[in-house]
């Protein structure tokens, strides 16, 4: 299975540990993402009582039960976890054992659960940690860490480079747009056909097409609906895919109309590519996204400002944005001396901090 935003974060940040020297095992809810973490050559626990349609009472204290001797065994110093859900059953699990626990939080809906736990929380945006906060979150609980897991080699920061590649796109006729986002929820798909039909529709518009990438339980809609548009032939549907960067090496411009996002890490991965992006105002997408700087933002659900963005950016053709590398750069790989930083107000005393701070720069620290 091709692991969605979630999958993608927790499997980033296991090799990002991983390569600084941590041990890390990964505990899932389902069989489903067992496959990419064994290909990566992390240990993979399934545990019941994580997924999200398993969460009755009895499976969830069968998870704890199992968490806890998964955690007992491996000698583990942090669970991380990655929802509300997920941070009650590790802080049930591991009471008592000495093992610490961090919680990521990715959206919105479990506030209530999370100003009850007694554990530090990371935020994937400012905006989700303005979210907590007003929901009675104590604000020194939370840190804000960009869910970005771009890898040097992702990050096209040499300006010859930048430029060559610039080079082969310049040599294709057509003006190709491109977006990457799951075909379950709402994540614009619909406004983006839209919007292309629209611009294509424009005098002297040049030939232009629009690749999406991400599968799932709506793409039938969304073929059916760009036939409607007529512009199918525009527009094509590349399905799930494991390494999204040579869609992005292909395009001139990454179009994502999600009405909601609590950060974004898709147009993180254009802008490390050098393409400028049009996204709506929303969520944590301006902690990424530099308005008339890196890309193109305007209102949620404004027709009009998306046409015209989209023209500005076949105007201009907005290809001398060198500066988007140097936003991408603000969301390289989690480094493990970074997530350190929030593992320590795991309620150590400050004397024992500074002493595993020297301690774990000398051997390796187990995560779960």
């Amino acid at each position: 299975m091709r692991l969605a935003g979630p999958g993608i974060l927790m499997l980033g940040i296991a090799e990002g540990l991983r390569e600084r020297g941590w041990h890390v095992e990964v505990a899932v809810g389902s069989d489903e993402l067992i496959d990419r973490f064994k290909d990566a050559g992390i240990p993979v626990h399934v545990v019941p009582g994580l997924a999200l349609g398993d969460r009755s009472p009895l499976r969830m204290a069968k998870g704890a039960a199992r968490l806890r001797r998964i955690a007992a065994r491996g000698g583990f110093d942090v669970v991380h976890s990655f929802n509300a859900q997920a941070g009650l059953l590790a802080w049930l699990a591991v009471r008592g054992l000495g093992v610490k626990v961090v919680n990521t939080v990715l959206g919105a809906g479990k506030e209530g659960l999370l100003k009850r736990m007694p554990f530090p929380i990371i935020a994937v945006s400012d905006f989700v940690k303005r979210d907590l906060v007003a929901h009675g979150v104590p604000e020194n609980r939370i840190t804000t860490v960009y869910n970005g897991i771009l890898t040097e080699d992702r990050i096209l920061d040499d300006e010859a480079a930048f430029k060559a590649l610039w080079r082969e796109r310049e040599a294709v006729p057509e003006f190709r747009v491109v977006g990457i986002a799951m075909m379950n929820g709402d994540k614009g798909h619909h406004a983006s056909i839209a919007a292309i039909a629209r611009a294509s529709e424009r005098d002297g518009a040049p030939e232009m097409t629009m690749t999406f990438v991400g599968d799932g339980t709506r793409r039938a809609d969304l073929e059916r609906f760009a036939q409607e548009r007529g512009i199918a032939k525009r527009v094509r549907f590349a399905g799930a895919l494991d390494n999204v960067f040579p869609e992005l090496d292909r395009a001139h411009a990454f179009l994502h109309l999600s009405p909601q996002e609590t950060f974004g890490m898709v147009l993180a991965e254009a802008h490390a590519r050098g393409l400028p992006a049009v996204s709506y105002r929303v969520g944590g997408i301006p902690e990424v996204v530099e308005d008339r700087v890196s890309g193109i933002l305007v209102d949620a659900g404004d027709v009009d400002g998306v046409d015209g963005a989209v023209g500005a950016v076949l105007a201009s053709q907005v290809r001398a944005f060198l500066v988007v590398v140097a936003q991408s750069r603000r969301f390289q790989r989690i480094a493990g001396f970074e997530l350190f930083a929030v593992y320590q107000q795991c309620s150590w005393p400050a004397n024992l901090v500074a002493v595993l701070v020297k301690v774990l720069e000398q051997r390796q620290t187990t995560v779960l």
